[in-house]
């Protein structure tokens, strides 16, 4: 069993043991692509891969194109954050290795707007934290707020994650990643094709 996200650098930094990674952007930076990209790339065997959507199903139309091997894959929709902690739970059941969601706060941003009610975001980290603790890979993208280029529940995402990467887009349309936690001094830079990420 191998996570990978086809960059052997980043590779060594993130996968030596189950992790729990935020990769946060702005809309359009490629945050899906980068998590369907890791998808792609790993291996994972008799284990199972979890791929959870707080976004809508327009990832589903990149799959066959990605040419993202489905077996043992799984793909769900939340549609709130209990749902999306109960799609977690469910996903236990298969066992596992890795859990991607895309994107850990936009449910918590629709909520917290009509309700302020912080704890369903909370419940789900901790949720996330104990699944991570039994073994299991836990990567997300994050939306950044309109005015700021920080991940909405930032405060809580930074103490919750292990690694916290940055993603941005140049004019030439060259996306760049880096690390924000660990503060590393490293750059990656990719483009998107029809077939899903190209380091460069």
């Amino acid at each position: 069993m191998g996570i990978s996200i086809c960059n052997k650098e980043i590779d060594e930094i993130l996968f030596k043991k189950p992790v729990k990674v935020v990769i946060y952007g702005v809309a359009g930076s490629g945050k899906t692509n980068l998590l369907l990209n890791i998808l792609k790339c790993s291996q994972i065997n008799d284990f199972a891969a979890i791929f959870i959507s707080t976004e809508g199903m327009t990832f589903a139309n990149k799959i066959a194109k990605l040419g993202i091997e489905t077996k043992n894959t799984y793909f769900a929709f939340a549609l709130s954050q209990d749902h999306l902690m109960s799609l977690v739970l469910d996903a236990l059941r298969y066992r596992p290795t890795l859990v991607i969601i895309d994107s850990i706060n936009h449910l918590y941003r629709v909520e917290f707007r009509e309700h302020e009610d912080l704890n369903p975001f909370i419940h789900l980290l901790t949720l996330l934290n104990s699944v991570n603790e039994s073994g299991v890979t836990i990567i997300t993208s994050a939306q950044v707020k309109f005015d700021e280029n920080i991940p909405a529940g930032f405060e809580y995402l930074k103490i919750w994650c292990d690694a916290m990467l940055e993603l941005s887009v140049l004019p030439n349309k060259t996306r760049v990643l880096k690390f924000t936690k660990p503060t590393l001094r490293n750059v990656y830079r990719f483009v998107l094709t029809d077939y899903g990420v190209a380091w460069l």
